[in-house]
């Protein structure tokens, strides 16, 4: 499996180091070793909402090419949402198996018609917004409509990683992931259709 994180200026970090760390341990812990991800982007790199600086591997890649997209929330979503050339670009992801988003992450995938006839969350301050975009907003931590799959504010990011570690190994190795996190999180309920 290869997978696309989406990156971009005023990302929100936790967003992303959420989830990017438990599916990394897929990998590390050799459940799946054949998963790949790459950091891509519009630019060479891209700055958070204070500053701190990531370097993108990919500018603009064919999203086609991979099997899963996952793009994190910040405040550059709020200008990404009607970027013409940035929604182009996610386009491309179309065909991809597993679009995922974390908090206004939800936005952009909006933007690019994949939540068209589907449920949907994000960050609770911007349900409004969402509901141009999707069949119905839900207030769920985590709801998956068919392979996409959206959670709510920025800490929700460490449980829908987890979450995407049981679609992709199993419960049990999910539990060994979250074990070599010393992660013991309270059970929340996820919406599935």
């Amino acid at each position: 499996m290869k997978i696309a994180y989406i990156l971009f200026d005023g990302i929100t970090l936790l967003d992303f180091i959420g989830i990017y760390d438990p599916i990394s341990r897929i990998k590390s812990q050799k459940l799946r070793p054949e998963i790949t991800w790459d950091l891509c982007g519009m630019t060479e790199s891209i700055t958070d909402n204070f500053g701190l600086k990531v370097e993108i591997e990919k500018i603009k890649p064919d999203l086609a090419d991979y099997q899963m997209i996952i793009i994190p929330g910040g405040y550059g979503t709020r200008k990404l949402q009607f970027d013409q050339e940035f929604i182009k670009w996610i386009k491309t992801a179309k065909e991809v198996k597993y679009k995922v988003s974390i908090c206004t992450g939800s936005l952009l995938l909006g933007a690019a018609d994949f939540l068209k006839q589907k449920n949907a969350t994000t960050h609770y301050k911007e349900y409004e917004t969402l509901k141009q975009y999707c069949k119905e907003v839900l207030t769920n931590r985590i709801v998956d409509d068919n392979n996409t799959i959206t959670a709510g504010a920025v800490a929700s990011s460490l449980d829908l990683g987890l979450y995407i570690c049981e679609k992709l190994v199993g419960k049990s190795n999910t539990e060994t992931i979250k074990k070599s996190m010393d992660y013991f999180s309270s059970q929340f309920e996820i919406i599935k259709k």
